[in-house]
């Protein structure tokens, strides 16, 4: 029993052996083969990043392959989207029947910069709608567009002579290659680049051939992750010799002008001659005649020469007034004037034309040339005209005034301009003469009128200025104007009157025409000695300086006297001037009669002469002393008489000058050399790169007492100062390293025994 158990496991144990051996794989199998049947998947065989292309007018795109793979025998439909856009069904909504499909994308970076696209499948079905299956892990793809690369030519020209040298220039990414491929026969004499604002510039020297005709040659940049730019071809056309035109003839009509302006095919620096004497690039021309042009260019001197002819034709002439009086309703106007045509605004295209209608109205006259004339004029019937009156003769006194207007016998608007200026209907008189207005009606036309004006004036009664009488004196008052009649306000009745006390004078004078006028004088009666003050001449001064003036009196005032200058505090008769202005002096005398006198004051500018701080200057190199103002005399202890001299030897120096208003000013100065002084001074460079190596600006000499250091970016701007030998420069302006540049300084050094010395320079900053 025991032995038929143990056959019958063993029996069992090889059915399930067998089972698992045999049977479970092909199930599995069928089981897998069944999941393959209803999955789509992304074959994940393509690259990350790819280059766009571009080659010519087709914009940057690149294309790009994915491989799907779906169910074998059947046919499936799968969609897709790109940055989650709407879904797009493969192959345009027809049913795939292969279980691998290779999608074609074509994906474009306009962006200019590197640009994901992440290709995504959405749904995947059979024919019959089942639902296949887009495993996670296999169900998308990210792909990177790199920018196009964009080579820039920045100053070309597609034209060049043969044989010639141009410079050209273009721009690339900062971190890219590029390759230039020259046309046969040409060569590149410089071929360069260097960083300018995150880009890189490129030079380019070329050296064309000697033969003429059509050439291309190539740049091609290639960034940093090795994508090609999209090919620039840069045709160029080789010649012997540049072109210049002037175009065709011009034709021009009288009072008009014309510019003459070559178009010259290449770029360079021209000279340009005309033949009418003219060097500009481009003349304006208003008479006829042939105008040649000769062109030079500066590069290599050849001339090429070429010329146009001007015409000027005469503008018809319209023998028409602005403003035309119809005489009657028939009214003829003839313009005719050989092989021209005519335009009247009413339409008609004769030579004459009847008015009988007042209106305004043109014509236009055009000559065989094409030169034009247009003329717009007013007509008017002569019954429709107003007419105008003023007095021949009006009669007026000196003391009497009017208002002068035109008589008008049609009651409209008008506009006035008379011969004072006026634009009113009527004007004030006050003086004699000649007054003529002229009046416009609405219409433009115009008509004069003329009046006489007989002024007589007012006599004239002066009876002069104010005058004192002192104590004894007398004085004749003349009234003058013979024949006329005279009151005066003490009763008088004569011309003249004699006076001998003071108060207030007044005469009226009446002519024979009844025109009067009055005048008035005032007389200062004093008690005592008439006296007088003088100060003398006005005078002029140098600034700084001052002058002495004192009174002088004439006459026997009364003392005590007192003095007041006036606006100072001196009363003193005399007193030391020095600022420019009037000044005034009162003399009083006892009886309290005051008389006074002023002088004028003039100051006049001492030249400005500074010759600086004593200098130091290098041993055979002379010093420049300049004595500043510029038109002055000048005298030097050389002996030498001009604004400037140079000396060479070490010693003291002084300049003497004196402007037109005969003013001196003085200076000197010390001037030292250092030809038995030690080296002082500073690199030519120095690199703040941290590598311990001439990271920091000294200054290096010996045998200094103290200095002082400057430095000075290219805007002007102080960004360093020290006095300690100790102390350099870092290269640093507040707390920020500075550009890589040139920068100006200043050194300030004083020697133990006193000199000094003053040296400016430059001073490159590296890295």
């Amino acid at each position: 029993m025991t032995r038929l158990r143990h056959i019958l496991f063993h029996f069992f144990l090889k059915i399930l052996l067998v089972f698992f051996a045999f049977i479970l794989p092909f199930t599995l199998f069928a089981q897998n083969d069944k999941d393959e049947a209803d999955v789509v998947k992304m074959i994940a065989d393509y690259k990350a990043m790819y280059c766009s292309a571009s080659n010519g007018e087709i914009l940057p795109t690149q294309e790009i392959k994915l491989l799907l793979k779906g169910p074998e025998g059947k046919k499936w439909f799968v969609s897709y989207s790109i940055n989650n856009s709407p879904a797009i069904i493969l192959n345009g909504n027809k049913a795939i029947e292969l279980s691998e499909y290779e999608i074609s994308l074509f994906l474009r970076n306009l962006s200019g910069k590197i640009q994901n696209y992440t290709i995504e499948l959405k749904k995947a079905w059979l024919e019959d709608l089942t639902p296949l299956t887009i495993p996670d892990e296999s169900g998308s793809a990210t792909i990177q567009i790199l920018p196009l690369p964009g080579p820039e030519f920045n100053d070309y020209f597609p034209k060049a002579k043969i044989n010639s040298i141009q410079k050209y220039s273009a721009k690339i990414g900062k971190n890219s290659t590029y390759d230039v491929v020259l046309p046969e026969g040409a060569k590149m004499l410089e071929n360069s680049s260097k960083i300018e604002a995150n880009r890189q510039k490129i030079d380019l020297k070329i050296e064309w051939p000697e033969k003429d005709g059509a050439r291309i040659f190539k740049l091609i940049e290639i960034d940093a992750f090795g994508c090609n730019s999209d090919t620039i071809y840069a045709g160029i056309e080789l010649v012997k010799s540049f072109d210049v035109e002037l175009g065709d003839t011009k034709n021009i009509c009288k009072g008009d002008s014309c510019e003459l302006i070559p178009v010259i095919d290449l770029p360079s620096e021209y000279k340009y001659k005309w033949s009418n004497g003219e060097t500009s690039k481009s003349i304006t021309v208003s008479k006829a005649g042939t105008y040649e042009l000769t062109v030079t260019d500066l590069a290599d001197q050849q001339k090429v020469s070429t010329y146009v002819d001007v015409n000027v034709h005469d503008v018809p002439h319209i023998p028409i007034d602005d403003l035309v009086v119809l005489l009657d309703q028939e009214h003829i106007i003839d313009i005719y004037e050989k092989n021209c045509t005519y335009l009247w605004s009413d339409g008609s295209t004769y030579a004459t034309n009847t008015f009988s209608e007042s209106g305004n109205y043109s014509v236009s006259k055009t000559s065989e040339f094409g030169c034009s004339n247009t003329k717009n004029f007013k007509a008017k019937l002569q019954d429709e005209i107003f007419t105008i009156e003023l007095p021949e003769i009006i009669h007026m006194c000196g003391n009497e005034k009017m208002t002068l207007s035109p008589s008008l016998s049609i009651d409209q608007d008008y506009s006035f301009e008379w011969n004072t200026g006026s634009a009113e209907p009527e004007i004030p008189i006050e003086t004699a003469g000649e007054y003529t207005v002229t009046v416009t009606d609405p219409d433009g036309f115009w008509k004069s009128a003329s009046t006489k004006i007989q002024y007589h004036p007012n006599p004239i009664v002066d009876l002069g200025p104010d005058l004192v009488l002192w104590e004894g004196e007398t004085a004749i008052l003349d009234a003058k104007n013979p024949g006329a009649s005279y009151i005066w306000n003490n009763g008088a009745k004569s011309q003249t009157i004699e006076v001998n006390s003071g108060g207030i004078y007044v005469v009226e004078v009446s002519d024979q025409f009844g025109c009067s006028n009055k005048d008035t004088l005032f007389i200062d009666y004093k008690n005592g000695q008439k006296f007088g003050v003088f100060l003398g001449e006005d005078q002029t001064i140098c600034k700084g300086d001052s002058i002495y003036v004192s009174v002088q009196l004439e006459g026997n005032p009364v003392a005590p006297l007192t003095y007041n200058w006036v606006g100072t505090k001196c009363d003193a008769p005399e007193t030391y001037l020095k600022k420019q202005g009037q000044f005034c002096l009162e003399v009083t005398d006892a009886n309290g009669n005051m008389e006074s006198d002023c002088i004028e004051l003039t100051t006049k500018e001492v030249p400005n002469v500074n010759l600086g701080q004593d200098l130091i200057s290098y041993p055979k190199q002379g010093i420049v002393l300049d004595a500043g103002t510029a038109n002055c005399f000048y005298t030097w202890s050389t002996g030498e008489i001009t604004q400037k001299i140079t000396v060479s030897k070490e010693g003291e120096y002084w300049v003497k000058v004196t402007n037109q208003h005969n003013c001196i000013a003085q200076d000197t100065i010390e001037v030292g050399f250092l030809e038995d002084y030690p080296f002082v001074g500073l690199p030519k460079a120095f690199s703040p790169n941290g590598d311990g190596h001439n990271d920091k600006l000294f200054i290096h000499g010996s045998d200094i007492k103290n200095a002082t250091l400057v430095i000075y970016n290219r805007l002007g701007q102080k960004i360093f100062e020290t006095k300690n030998l100790n102390i350099g420069w870092d290269g640093c302006f507040k707390g920020e390293l500075q550009d890589i540049d040139v920068y100006v300084y200043v050194l300030e050094v004083t020697y133990p025994d006193g000199k000094k010395m003053l040296k400016k320079g430059n001073v490159a900053l590296l890295r």
